[in-house]
């Protein structure tokens, strides 16, 4: 998928959970990354999981379609509005380290587009997992030396903490048994760019809607 079409369904998919009558917008993928990481929200949430706090894709759910949703989730995440918890407690929601607007609303619009869209960055997805030698052992879809990823994406999200074991998984060397038997370390990922690390992993992630 080419840049300027991948920009197109993500705008959207934003549309879409906008509601209508609200200009579309093109997301950085990679942008909205960097900030939940340098902010500390993955510390709560993650995308497809609940943890501390619920799952981003269940945040875009319930603002689905409100026609002041992107302000009201803009608010929430700036102005350490309070934030109950699954005991009952409250507590005042940290807001995201920056000031820059632009940023904030991009944030915002990623979230927004998660009920419609994978939320994720494909080609710089597909370009690290080439570069990282991953197409000799996986596809998308056909079992080859490794598991098909659509297969891996529904190991993973049955289990707690999906997203975190998947990045580590493709980070650390950890062992992998093969259908002969023999156990080896699987590669790492040729970057140490966390933002792009995690986009790979919610690639993989997506891929479980994905018939196996």
């Amino acid at each position: 998928m080419n840049a300027g079409l991948r920009g197109g369904c993500i705008a959207t998919a934003v549309a879409a959970a906008l509601g209508p009558g609200v200009a579309a917008a093109a997301v950085d993928v990679i942008a909205a990354q960097t900030l939940v990481r340098q902010s500390g929200c993955l510390e709560c949430h993650s995308v497809y999981q609940k943890k501390i706090g619920p799952a981003w894709k269940d945040v875009a759910v319930k603002y689905h379609g409100e026609p002041d949703a992107r302000q009201r989730l803009y608010r929430h995440v700036t102005t350490g509005r309070k934030a109950k918890f699954d005991d009952g407690h409250e507590e005042d929601h940290p807001i995201v380290k920056t000031s820059d607007p632009a940023r904030i609303d991009n944030l915002v619009l990623w979230i927004l587009a998660l009920p419609v869209a994978a939320p994720v960055d494909v080609n710089a997805a597909e370009t690290l997992a080439r570069q990282s030698g991953c197409m000799k052992c996986h596809a998308v879809e056909t079992r080859k030396v490794g598991p098909a990823w659509n297969a891996v994406a529904v190991k993973y999200l049955g289990s707690e903490g999906a997203e975190d074991k998947l990045y580590k998984h493709v980070t650390t060397g950890r062992k992998a048994t093969f259908d002969d038997g023999h156990v080896e370390s699987h590669p790492v990922v040729k970057t140490h760019d966390p933002d792009r690390i995690s986009n790979l992993v919610n690639w993989i992630l997506s891929l479980g809607s994905r018939k196996t």
